[in-house]
């Protein structure tokens, strides 16, 4: 087992540092503010900006304008992404694992039709799975979908959809016939501007600066060739772009952790109480080390996941471990961070509050902590545990 990087990898990674240095930390606290990525063609300008570094394009084929990177090298840009500005490297996720999504169904004419302005980050793409009733159980969906001549009528909402307010096209679950439970999903891509559907800005905790959206879909014309799934496979192929997803939020988690160990570190070493840095006393030695440790596990667990889908395994449980870990982990070490720097760590003149805020967030999306635990438990034990 080689941890070491690549020559190419190591070009890349230098390359991606600079230019978050140069072009990312200094406008994240004014985007944080004015929510200026939910303008879309300001995302897009962003986009188009890291696409040539892989974020949104790395591991698709270079035939949709995709840069044939492994899964492992995508992963590694991200975190240095995230580490400068989570949100931002949130809006690659959704681009990547919805456009990994596109490029594994079997309709070619879509993929070249869309697929290279994805890639680009020309267009903006999401996926809409979640709705108001509909959460850890993805079966029991209740927008439907229904045949008419020359294409489908589209009926319903979607909830808490990742870039749902300013996307261009909508990869969106839904059902043939609810009685048929998951047999009876299928999943359509809905352009906006040929089929126009309503959307509503959603407040969070966390990733103040990412769009996120209410969809409402009202007797909407979708022509039959936007139907990418066919009835009975919806669920697997909406769960194989929620696999990479969840593996790449691990890897958001994993880079604003690094990013609060490294602010506790700096404030630790100039912070002057009885005479020393607080960095002398053994109790925020221990804290720092705990957070180091904990952090290198869960992005070893996350990088584990993202090797065995280079490799075409399954990894389920691999991903799920990596999920819920890393994203736990993440919460403790930034909140460790916020202890670290005490009163200050409170106050918004310093990220760590926002750390903190935005690593809560990733317990939740792509699965939360509690069903990915029970995914590895029907792993390991054969029995599932869902009702």
């Amino acid at each position: 087992m080689d941890f070491s990087f690549s020559l190419e990898q190591k070009i890349l990674l230098d390359s991606v540092d600079k230019f978050c240095r140069r072009e990312i930390t200094p406008i994240v606290e004014e985007f944080e503010q004015n929510k200026t990525l939910h303008d879309s063609s300001t995302l897009k300008g962003w986009l188009r900006k890291l696409a040539s570094f892989g974020a949104i394009n790395g591991p698709l084929p270079e035939q949709y304008g995709g840069m044939g990177l492994d899964c492992v090298t995508t992963g590694l840009v991200h975190e240095r992404i995230a580490e400068s500005y989570i949100t931002l490297q949130g809006c690659c996720i959704v681009t990547v694992s919805n456009a990994w999504a596109l490029a594994a169904t079997e309709n070619d004419r879509l993929k070249q039709k869309y697929l290279p302005g994805v890639c680009s980050g020309d267009l903006i793409i999401c996926g809409a799975i979640t709705e108001p009733n509909v959460g850890s159980n993805p079966a029991s969906i209740e927008t439907t979908i229904k045949k008419v001549e020359g294409g489908y009528i589209l009926n319903g909402a979607k909830t808490w959809i990742s870039m749902g307010s300013v996307c261009d096209i909508a990869l969106v679950t839904a059902s043939i016939d609810r009685k048929l439970g998951a047999k009876g999903l299928a999943q359509i891509l809905v352009d906006r501007e040929q089929s126009p559907f309503k959307s509503r800005e959603l407040e969070k905790l966390g990733w103040k600066g990412f769009p996120t959206a209410e969809l409402h879909f009202e007797d909407l014309f979708i022509p039959e060739e936007n139907l990418i799934v066919p009835p009975g496979e919806g669920l697997k192929t909406s769960l194989n772009a929620i696999g990479m997803a969840r593996t790449l939020t691990a890897i958001s988690a994993t880079g604003v952790s690094r990013a609060a160990i490294a602010l506790s570190v700096d404030y630790a070493k100039q912070r002057q109480q009885f005479g020393r840095p607080i960095a002398s006393f053994q109790l925020i030695q221990a804290k720092i080390a705990d957070m180091r440790a904990r952090t290198d596990a869960g992005a070893l667990l996350a990088y584990r996941a993202l090797s065995m889908i280079d490799q075409g395994q399954r990894c389920l449980a691999e991903s799920s471990m990596a999920k819920f870990y890393a994203t736990e982990a993440s919460v403790q070490t930034t909140s460790d961070c916020i202890q670290i720097l005490g009163s200050y760590g409170l106050s918004t003149e310093y990220p760590a509050e926002r750390f903190f805020r935005d690593a809560r967030l990733t317990t939740i999306p792509d699965g939360t902590s509690e069903i990915h635990k029970l995914i590895v438990g029907r792993e390991m034990t054969g029995i599932s545990a869902f009702v």
